[in-house]
């Protein structure tokens, strides 16, 4: 089984699959104000073509073996997740014409309280927690995207790939 190494996120190797902000610890650049209360504006901006209103969810993922064995893209819609009590490992890989190109998969450390957008197209699945047993990804998708824009492939045993921190 081929290995992929998790690295800490970063603004520019995230880039070719989409956005992150630290949602829960914002940095000074976003506020509005230099006291507190300040809001932070526009942190992230999730483009969607379809005209479905945003629903938010979540994903409950356990502690399992960090293994690639399927993945997942929408056509037409940008998918955002944020987890919510743990750090959790992602992987992207780039938008492709259906065809999933394993040597391009990236796995990345997201920090709780991190915004990940998924670009259109981008490759994805369904993340790890790193400490806890158990943890909690906010889910923001277009309403019914998992029923009428999800392409998912199931990987043979051979292609799988193991995430390694």
């Amino acid at each position: 089984m081929k290995t992929i190494h998790a690295v800490p996120v970063t603004h520019e190797a995230f880039r070719p699959y989409g956005y992150i902000a630290n949602i829960a610890d914002p940095s000074g650049e976003y506020a509005m104000s230099e006291t507190l209360p300040a809001f932070h504006r526009d942190m992230v901006l999730a483009p969607m073509a379809d005209r479905a209103p945003i629903a938010f969810g979540s994903l409950k993922v356990n502690k399992r073996p960090m293994v690639v064995a399927d993945v997942e893209y929408h056509t037409n819609a940008c998918e955002v997740m944020m987890p919510m009590d743990d750090d959790m490992v992602m992987y992207a890989g780039p938008a492709s014409n259906d065809v999933v190109e394993l040597d391009k998969l990236q796995a990345f450390v997201i920090p709780k309280g991190t915004l990940v957008v998924f670009r259109a197209g981008a490759w994805h699945g369904a993340p790890y927690p790193v400490h806890s047993e158990v943890g909690t990804v906010l889910i923001c998708l277009p309403e019914r995207t998992y029923l009428n824009d999800t392409v998912k492939y199931l990987l043979e045993e051979k292609d799988q790939l193991l995430i390694e921190l």
